[in-house]
């Protein structure tokens, strides 16, 4: 990274090199027929947009999210690692309320880039206030990641309301038996339903293409979490994990951009995939002695993205009993563990756990056995 976007990260200021140099070298988004009055966001901010806007300029190189939405309609988002000097050019599609790719040929960026300078007051910087915000909680992402998680679609569109169908209608579909799983008659003695292991449907994306790829995890339980300290180590579902992803980092970096996706994208989807990976490895135990540089990492991704989250986070009618039970029990095992190696990670975990209780009023410790 160059020197001048390393202060950028340093400071959060801009200064007039930074100015400068971003103005030169900083990517450029293009937004046509984006209509006045919606919401344009990039990365941590977003804002209300007037009857010229046409993009952001000065976008700092490296993978940013940009989301936008319209009255009545789902927020949708993508992700784009800029280059030095990219023009993207995108359009917004009124009709389908919905985000397209524009021609961007050689002929018509050369044709953009040479017309900058009169459409440079159509265009908002990028917050340099928040770039630092936004550096820290997606410190792992990487292209990597970009290829393997976003929907296939052809910009990788997130939208935060995907149409979903059962498991009971797509078997009806395979069978070609429109009533088969559904009615009770002489023909069908029994209504066939699929449910997963809280007893709710089994849904899955009706689009493929507007699937979000996230990794299979196997599921754990409330009741697994619920269970004293010494009864439960998911290390090796954990293994598996790494396995699949490619390395250690990775699993960081899947933890972030379904949160990313779920606080900035509003998609449920990357709520319950973020959950997922925190319920899994907070439930580990030998890899913290195998993996402690990777649970010093997590702590960190963890403490940055608290700071995102409302002050009801925990609170009950959120939903998060289980996210509660489920950070106790990683202090529990982090307290009992023996790390000779890393006896950083203790004091880490302990001074997390503080914090997380005053901002939120949670009691952070399991029960005594």
């Amino acid at each position: 990274m160059e020197q001048t976007l390393k202060n950028i990260i340093k400071t959060g200021e801009m200064t007039q090199d930074v100015a400068k140099y971003l103005f030169l070298h900083g990517g450029i988004l293009i937004l046509k027929d984006f209509p006045e009055g919606c919401e344009f966001g990039v990365d941590c901010r977003t804002w209300t947009v007037g009857r010229k806007f046409l993009g952001i300029k000065m976008i700092p190189p490296g993978i940013h999210f940009i989301s936008m939405s319209v009255p009545g309609a789902p927020k949708i988002a993508f992700f784009h690692n800029f280059t030095l000097k990219e023009i993207v050019l995108r359009k917004w599609d009124k009709k389908n309320e919905d985000l397209i790719n524009c021609v961007s040929d050689d002929v018509e960026l050369e044709r953009v880039r040479s017309n900058l300078m009169n459409l440079d007051s159509h265009l908002g910087v990028y917050p340099f206030t928040d770039y630092q915000l936004w550096v820290s909680f997606s410190s792992y992402l990487t292209p990597k990641t970009l290829n393997r998680l976003p929907p296939t679609n052809k910009l990788g569109r997130i939208s935060s309301q995907v149409e979903m169908t059962t498991l009971e209608s797509e078997t009806e579909k395979q069978l070609n038996d429109p009533h088969g799983l559904s009615i009770v008659d002489k023909e069908h003695r029994g209504r066939i339903r699929f449910s997963d292991e809280s007893g709710l449907p089994v849904m899955n994306t009706k689009d493929d293409d507007s699937k979000l790829r996230f990794t299979e995890i196997p599921t754990i339980t409330l009741a697994d979490t619920c269970l004293k300290k010494s009864g439960i180590d998911a290390s090796d579902r954990l293994e598996k994990f790494i396995e699949a992803v490619g390395d250690s980092k990775e699993v960081l970096a899947e933890l972030q951009f379904a949160f990313i996706i779920f606080i900035v994208g509003e998609a449920y989807e990357g709520f319950d995939q973020w959950k997922r990976i925190i319920h899994l490895v907070c439930s580990c135990k030998s890899a913290l002695e195998k993996h402690p540089e990777f649970f010093n990492d997590l702590l960190m991704v963890l403490h940055y993205q608290m700071k995102m989250v409302p002050d009801n986070f925990f609170a009950e009618t959120f939903g998060n009993n289980f996210l509660v039970a489920t950070l106790s029990l990683l202090f529990a095992n982090i307290e009992d563990c023996n790390l000779p190696n890393n006896p950083k990670l203790k004091t880490k975990a302990s001074k997390f756990k503080d914090l997380l209780e005053r901002r939120f009023n949670k009691s952070f410790t399991l029960p005594d056995e």
